[in-house]
């Protein structure tokens, strides 16, 4: 079915056509969800989300809106933001996901550099556009998410259908459907500009992949404005008539509640997740009696040596620990980041299928990943279907280089920047900037980003993923960034060095009792010195500091 809607997308027909063709087959089957204070849900069924954004859609139109204009949405991840998103592309708007983080001057930049003419925002956040509002030289709109009782701003639930002329407007595959706005080197964001016929591969794709089906319940925990979680989190299971629940907080003491009560199927997801629920796994095994926790390690190796004849043996090994996520987790889809290949082998030796994949926002974002049917461990997987992709060395003796792809996924350019844009698409192949090789069998590994790496003062090259991969492993630490720094004294004098940026795991130190912070230092201190013992003398940090 995903296939024949592209199908028909590409032949000119509206994503309002589309929606109402999902909406006929799903009825009132709830789509989207998120849970209220109370602990009630918050539900709105495919009908409901397709009566919602015709009403967006014409009213957008009725307010001026031309095809092509860029359109906000700055909310917590929530129904109403899905609807905004079908909204604004149904009427031919680009959207401008923003990040809720982001500071008021950079809101105020992406505002005035795209041209922003409306904005969609949830009632925590309009303060900070009231405050920036005299500064903003396009925007004529603000539609708030929330019911108030302010009478300046256009609201969301008030908002009702209006029939004209351009309702249905065309929409073509090279037509601009989002733009998404990525930190830049330069210290300005640059807008990522991105066609429907990018997000509407990704989301065939992804289908394929995943393979989502109206029994499927995912749960989305990463923000809106990422890509891989609109295409993966959003559009994929929406097609497929599967049903998503919104989740604010990445605490496990709150996602594991949840993934029991809505019985959650699949999750897309980052390293950090995966980290922090294979952490609290292992801590509660830490706890077991001798026994059992040597019973416990017996059944892991078994259970990850079984899986290299496609054996899947951990659903039934570790049923207890099943029983825990709710019962029906089966999959996590892992990118932006690299995944520790122990985390990685791990989680599948539990029963969890762990699908990591490959891209930038760039690419609309995946550009390989791995699969149900082909899934080997460190990898990224192999090129999606349609997508080229091509290491180009230094020297023909060279096992890595850069990535270079090129396909229906890169992007349209850089927004308003085509002297950035000609940077990174040369020769119609897009330059990742990040460093891999192909394994014999076609499977793509990352080395590193070419801009990452810190060259040291005898020539030695250090990758920071290489030592953040291996200091990373420390249940104690949430996140580190490791970069290079100029040394001030000592022998290394004027040379850059080693050095790390440390996000302890609070949650954590809470529970062992450890808040001074020489003892937070100090423990973060020995995991760095036990955790480097396989990496290389110069490749080891050489100072840190806690943030």
């Amino acid at each position: 079915m995903i296939n024949s809607m592209v199908k028909t997308v590409l032949k000119n027909i509206t994503i309002r056509d589309i929606l109402e063709t999902i909406n006929k087959k799903h009825g009132n089957k709830t789509a989207l969800r998120i849970k209220n204070e109370d602990g009630s849900f918050r539900e709105i069924s495919y009908t409901k989300l397709g009566r919602r954004v015709v009403s967006i859609s014409s009213v957008l139109i009725n307010l001026g809106i031309a095809k092509g204009d860029r359109i906000a949405i700055f909310s917590e991840n929530r129904p109403e933001w899905a609807a905004a998103y079908f909204g604004i592309i149904s009427c031919g708007g680009a959207i401008l996901p923003l990040d809720v983080k982001l500071t008021s001057a950079e809101v105020r930049f992406i505002l005035n550099d795209s041209q922003a003419k409306a904005i969609f925002v949830s009632d925590g956040l309009i303060e900070m556009i009231d405050r920036l509002k005299p500064d903003l030289k396009y925007l004529r709109n603000i539609i708030l998410l929330d019911k108030s009782s302010r009478t300046d701003v256009i609201q969301l639930s008030k908002l009702r259908p209006h029939r004209g002329k351009d309702r249905d407007r065309p929409i073509y595959p090279e037509d601009t459907a989002i733009i998404v706005y990525t930190s830049g080197t330069t210290g300005l964001a640059k807008g990522v500009e991105l066609s429907y016929k990018n997000l509407l591969y990704q989301a065939v794709e992804f289908s394929e992949i995943i393979r989502p089906t109206p029994k499927d319940r995912l749960l989305s925990v990463l923000p809106l404005n990422h890509m891989l979680e609109i295409t993966g989190g959003l559009i994929a299971p929406l097609y497929a008539g599967s049903c998503v629940t919104y989740c604010d907080t990445l605490k496990t003491t709150t996602l594991l509640p949840l993934m029991k009560e809505t019985g959650t199927t699949a999750m897309i997801s980052v390293p950090l997740v995966l980290k922090l629920m294979h952490s609290g796994i292992m801590r509660k095994v830490a706890k077991l009696t001798p026994l059992r926790r040597s019973a416990f390690q017996v059944l892991l190796s078994v259970s990850a040596f079984l899986l290299k004849f496609n054996i899947r043996a951990g659903r039934i090994f570790f049923r207890s620990i099943h029983k825990e996520f709710g019962g029906r987790l089966h999959t996590f889809i892992s990118g932006g980041a690299p995944l520790d290949i122990d985390i990685e082998i791990d989680m599948n030796a539990l029963g969890f299928r762990i699908l990591q994949g490959y891209g930038l926002t760039e690419t609309a974002p995946v550009i390989s990943v791995n699969t149900f049917k082909d899934n080997r461990f460190g990898s990224v997987g192999k090129p999606l279907p349609g997508v080229e992709v091509m290491i180009l060395k230094e020297r023909p003796a060279d096992i890595e280089g850069e990535i270079l792809t090129r396909g229906p996924h890169v992007m349209k350019g850089y927004f308003r920047n085509p002297g950035m844009t000609a940077e990174v698409i040369r020769n119609g192949w897009f330059h990742t900037g990040d460093l891999g090789y192909f394994d014999k069998d076609g499977f793509l590994y990352i080395s590193g980003r070419i801009k990452n790496m810190i060259i040291l003062g005898g020539g030695k090259k250090v990758f920071p993923e290489e030592v953040e991969g291996a200091i990373g492993q420390s249940p104690y630490i949430k996140e580190l960034c490791v970069m290079a720094r100029t040394a001030t004294r000592g022998i290394r004098k004027g040379h850059e060095e080693v050095y790390a940026v440390i996000v302890p795991n609070s949650e954590l130190f809470t529970q062992e009792n450890i808040s001074a912070q020489e003892d937070i230092t100090g423990r973060i201190s020995s995991e760095i010195t036990r955790l480097s013992k396989d990496l290389a003398p110069y490749k080891r940090i050489v100072d840190f500091r806690l943030s």
